[in-house]
């Protein structure tokens, strides 16, 4: 009869406690894999839901673009730009390194915005103190320019910029999305021998692409704001040949620091 110090009745003992381990680890990488899916898939959902309202954001910037002012013959319906009187509550201007604020906050009809982002403090915005009238130049929903006599000051609500950085927006949640899907089927298909063995490497490459992927919209932001937004395109879908090259040449280097030479 074999005794408790017997060799094999260890490893007997030990197998259903490696399987155990084993089982617990598929569990969790099939969970948080499946985390990691449906996350993925929210945001290709939202990014491809952003891409989709960018022509309409197109039409809104050119539309701004040729508005007129509005006259004693337009309609309600008209698309043009529009005045109201509004009493100024107060004003902040918060000018640091890292973050500035110039908001001018209003009292008046219920079109108007009780605040506005002015973007500066110049011209106006210095200018004006609690209970002076001004006049608020309004294109839809956009509080475009404030005026006080002579002087006059645009603001940043404008829907100049915007199809630019929602664009851009949308597709870098599109590359976090894309990689949060990759992850999580890998995780899914693979969950066995993940748990067995560690996480595969290409899950870093995939990460440092999607990052660098996310990273090129800022330089196509710039071009994008000067051109358009088909341009801007362009730019970023040029860059990702690039980042692809970068993050594998990274990859070799640091591969071959490792690599023993053959004896």
């Amino acid at each position: 009869m074999p005794s408790h110090g017997d060799p094999l009745v260890g490893h007997r003992l030990s197998l259903p406690l490696e399987q155990v381990s084993v089982r617990r680890r598929t569990v969790s990488h099939r969970v948080w894999g499946l985390c990691a899916a449906l996350l993925g898939v929210v945001m290709l959902l939202v990014g491809a839901a952003g891409l989709a309202i960018v022509p309409s954001l197109i039409e809104d910037e050119k539309a701004f673009g040729t508005a007129t002012s509005c006259t004693a013959l337009s309609s309600p319906k008209d698309d043009c730009l529009r005045s109201f009187k509004a009493t100024v509550t107060r004003t902040v201007i918060k000018e640091q390194n890292k973050s500035s604020e110039y908001t001018l906050h209003l009292n008046g009809p219920a079109q108007v915005p009780r605040s506005i982002d002015m973007g500066a403090s110049e011209p106006l915005l210095k200018r004006l103190r609690p209970g002076d009238n001004v006049t608020v130049t309004l294109w839809r929903d956009y509080a475009t320019a404030v005026r006080q006599g002579k002087v006059s000051q645009e603001t940043v609500d404008t829907p100049g910029g915007e199809p630019v950085f929602v664009c851009a927006l949308a597709l870098a949640v599109i590359c976090g999305g894309a990689y949060g899907l990759y992850v999580g089927g890998t995780a899914l298909a693979r969950a066995r021998s993940q748990a067995v063995r560690d996480l595969p490497a290409t899950l870093v490459t995939r990460g440092k692409e999607a990052g660098g992927a996310a990273l090129c919209t800022l330089p196509a932001v710039v071009v994008g704001d000067f051109t358009s937004v088909p341009v801007m395109l362009v730019v970023w879908l040029g860059l990702l040949p690039l980042v692809r090259w970068v993050v594998q040449r990274q990859q070799q280097r640091s591969t071959g620091r490792h690599v023993r030479p053959p004896v």
